[in-house]
């Protein structure tokens, strides 16, 4: 009779708590993973990985860099979003699977140099043109590494500390070969399709002085002439899934 009137009572006292008991062993698990999950998004992230490639996503944060707080992002603005973090996290963007033009990607990168300097950023790509590497590194002042590195490599080289010397074999080699703000407007403008004579004069500079910045532009990244440089822009200038008819 005592055991019936304590069954009884349990069942009472469980009706009163409502959901604010977990009854069974299945819901506490769940409610300590959620918990769990809630502790790790308070912590600090130790690097973005800007990518559509589900497989390095899942082979970086799954099996290789388990012990790293990587966060997997979609586009630029959720990478800006951990910006008020501190410290601030590294961020890698593979250039190849983004639907994003390259020249937009290196035009953001320029920006976040400029909003928070000192920012670690590296980039991803399997370009097939040497040149190609040079002039993103010129552009994004930041390291370039090869995609289609084997994966034990490329992991050492993203682990790197933010002052090791950038992994790219180019002509770029010293920090006053990076792209300056005036050599990047007139670029830019010249992927738009902007005649040479409508840039210089918008820019109000003499039209040899725009001829002249992209012959220098081009020998210093390893072309052989500026006509190589423009077509060069206009493949940047395009979304890498529509970027393979130009190679």
């Amino acid at each position: 009779m005592s055991e019936h009137l304590h069954l009884a009572a349990r069942k009472r006292r469980h009706r009163r708590t409502g959901s604010l008991a977990i009854p069974t062993v299945f819901d506490r698990l769940e409610y300590l993973q959620q918990q769990t999950h809630k502790l790790c998004e308070q912590k600090p992230v130790d690097m973005l990985l800007l990518t559509h490639d589900r497989y390095l996503s899942l082979a970086l944060t799954q099996h290789f860099l388990k012990r790293t707080r990587t966060r997997i992002c979609s586009t630029l603005e959720e990478v800006t979003g951990f910006f008020e973090q501190t410290p601030l996290p590294r961020i890698v963007i593979d250039l190849d699977c983004i639907t994003l033009p390259v020249l937009h990607v290196l035009d953001a990168v320029r920006a976040w140099h400029k909003q928070r300097p000192g920012i670690s950023i590296t980039l991803l790509t399997s370009s097939h043109s040497p040149e190609a590497s040079c002039f993103i590194a010129a552009a994004a002042a930041c390291r370039v590494i090869e995609r289609r590195l084997e994966i034990v490599l490329l992991l050492y080289l993203l682990m790197q500390r933010p002052c090791s010397p950038r992994p790219v074999q180019a002509n770029y080699t010293r920090a006053n070969d990076d792209l300056s703000p005036r050599e990047w407007k007139i670029l830019m403008e010249v992927a738009r399709g902007r005649s040479l004579k409508t840039i210089a004069f918008s820019l109000g500079k003499p039209y040899h002085a725009v001829v002249y910045t992209l012959s220098r532009v081009s020998a210093r990244i390893g072309l052989n002439n500026k006509k190589s440089l423009i077509h060069l822009l206009h493949e940047l200038s395009v979304i890498p899934t529509d970027r393979n008819h130009y190679f």
